[in-house]
């Protein structure tokens, strides 16, 4: 027979995340204390030792996917505990892009200062890191957000189905 108290502490256990054993009323209490509440393993719902993990449950799982994060969408910006992921957009990666590059032509300067290299074709492989990296940063952004996105709706699902 369990407690109010230990029925209280069990449920708040729950709710943090935390797992804890049952507690039976004939058993005695060594057992729970000797491995004591033990944290859900990343990827794992509380409790569903037999399901597995790329299933497409919210709740504690998908909680437990993200790091334990709030995840909800502001309007277009999908919110990602302290992170505003917004959707990727061409402007955004071209501006990232004009960031980086004074960088990497300081960086190809001096790294290639020893070699015959013109600025002709400096400018030319910097030109060239450009057009790679304008691919792989927006390549990157989308599908971080289409990731979050997807997180997003297998949680309303799983809300929908309680």
């Amino acid at each position: 027979m369990t407690t109010r108290k230990q029925a209280a502490r069990d449920r708040k256990r729950r709710v943090h995340g935390w797992e804890s054993e049952p507690v039976e009323g004939d058993e005695p209490a060594e057992a729970t204390k000797s491995g004591g509440p033990r944290k859900p393993t990343v990827g794992r719902a509380s409790g569903s030792s037999g399901s597995s993990s790329s299933s497409g449950g919210g709740g504690k799982g998908s909680a437990a996917r993200s790091g334990g994060r709030p995840l909800y969408r502001d309007g277009e910006v999908i919110v990602f505990g302290r992170q505003r992921v917004q959707r990727p957009t061409w402007r955004r990666t071209l501006i990232r892009t004009a960031v980086f590059l004074p960088v990497m032509f300081i960086v190809i300067h001096f790294l290639f200062s020893s070699s015959e290299m013109t600025p002709r074709d400096e400018l030319v492989l910097l030109v060239g890191y450009a057009v790679v990296t304008i691919g792989v940063m927006h390549l990157t952004e989308t599908w971080r957000y289409n990731r979050l996105d997807r997180q997003l709706e297998a949680q309303g699902a799983s809300r929908k189905r309680r």
